[in-house]
């Protein structure tokens, strides 16, 4: 579709941190063909405009950690500690689970994601082809891979083999890629991990996994191999590929000379480990390193909420208080967390509001008293706006939310599925 907006704000969030006001965006299909100032928009035949005076708009979000069927599980296991949580209440869950009650869930996040001007996630998690529906049915770009355990070495071969079947059909198709997920170290031995390795850069996949999340997590891979997950992930090769490392939280300086060494992504979850009480990242450190950190939610059973712009405004304000530094995320920096870099390690040409970029971004409407006086729009943004105030989200062109109103699905009914499926959960 053809979109021009007209009269806008704009974060651009390119190379020079360039705020528009007055400004004219122009969008071909997937691609933005032009972003600049009005006096200089070229001739635009447009199937819509769209008139963004008093609007805000950049980058949409990219949520770089989820599980999108544990929305099923929203305020299912609350006030417990990560190891109670995921064996007491969340696995025993799981295995209730089906293709159905995945696909419905997985839609009620993108739902979610929509409304709070998510244009792409990063997911781990089985049923993927379930996922995919739904994913596809919203829109939004997705990096997905089948959760990798080795609880049994035939478990490890099964989950293996449908990790590299889903890449094979469906990496690079409708805003879609692949990657290995080893779910963690303490749930994947060695030798699927070094075989995991092996299989990612053999087909020149990504990796994601969780990492160092809890203490209990660090301290018992320091006991039992000698090493810290980082270090044991290194050794087997898993940082030798884009390496995306879910919560990072107990982390050595030398874990962090390792993660910036081979240039891998720390995805944040800053709201679901202060949650499950498990402390938090050093995000400091990591910037200063040269990490690439970028931002998620993890599950909504977790977190509770799957909105960027929340993780942003709690990634943002810890950092401050931990660290005594209040200049430590800037505000522009804090945007490039929730956008740029989480596009970035997740391999879409996403984040930036520039020309040949892929039209991913958002609408946010500063008609609230919030955003009164304006100042610095950049700060309004991180320190004055939360997802309500989102009135448009783009995917890739498309319009999948607009004012209130999610434009792919009918949300009524997925509240009524999750209903139902909610009395098979609790039984």
């Amino acid at each position: 579709m053809k979109i021009k907006i007209k009269n806008a704000s704009v974060i651009t969030n390119n190379d020079r941190d360039e705020v528009l006001h007055g400004a004219q965006i122009h969008i071909d299909d997937e691609l933005i063909a032009f972003a600049g100032m009005q006096g200089d928009a070229p001739e635009f035949d447009a199937q819509r405009e769209v008139d963004a005076a008093g609007k805000i708009v950049m980058p949409g979000f990219f949520n770089t950690h989820t599980h999108v069927p544990m929305t099923l599980f929203r305020c299912y296991a609350d006030d417990l500690a990560l190891h109670e949580w995921l064996h007491e209440k969340i696995f025993p869950a799981e295995d209730k689970l089906t293709d159905e009650m995945v696909y419905w869930a997985s839609l009620a996040a993108m739902c979610e994601f929509a409304a709070a001007g998510v244009v792409g996630f990063n997911d781990m998690y089985s049923n993927c082809n379930a996922i995919l529906d739904a994913t596809k049915k919203s829109g939004i770009r997705m990096l997905l891979g089948r959760g990798i355990v080795s609880f049994t070495e035939e478990a490890a071969d099964i989950r293996i083999k449908e990790a590299l079947e889903l890449h094979e059909e469906f990496h690079g198709v409708d805003r879609v890629l692949v990657c290995m997920s080893p779910h963690a170290q303490y749930t994947v031995n060695e030798k699927t991990l070094k075989r995991v390795a092996g299989l990612a850069q053999g087909q020149g996949m990504r990796v994601h996994a969780h990492v160092s999340e809890t203490q209990k997590e660090h301290e018992d891979c320091i006991r039992e191999t000698g090493k810290t997950p980082v270090e044991l992930f290194q050794s087997l090769g898993l940082l030798d590929v884009p390496f995306i490392g879910a919560h990072c939280v107990w982390v050595t300086d030398h874990d962090i000379e390792l993660l910036a060494k081979h240039n891998a992504t720390v995805a944040s979850c800053p709201r679901s480990n202060l949650k499950l009480a498990s402390g938090i990242a050093p995000l400091k450190k990591f910037m200063n390193s040269g990490v690439n950190v970028a931002l998620g939610t993890d599950s909504a059973a977790s977190n509770n909420k799957l909105s960027i712009m929340s993780e942003m405004d709690y990634a943002n304000l810890l950092q401050k208080g931990v660290t005594g530094d209040p200049q430590v995320i800037p505000a522009k920096q804090a945007i490039r967390l929730a956008t740029l870099n989480g596009a970035q390690a997740m391999g879409f040409k996403s984040g930036k509001i520039e020309a040949g970029w892929n039209a991913d971004l958002i609408m946010i409407d500063n008609g609230s008293v919030r955003f009164s006086p304006t100042y610095d729009i950049a700060a309004s943004v991180v320190y004055a706006a939360n997802e309500s105030d989102i009135c448009m989200t783009i995917v890739g062109g498309d319009i999948i939310y607009e004012n209130g109103k999610c434009l792919f699905a009918d949300v009524e009914e997925i509240r009524d599925r999750l209903e139902s499926y909610a009395k098979t959960i609790k039984a």
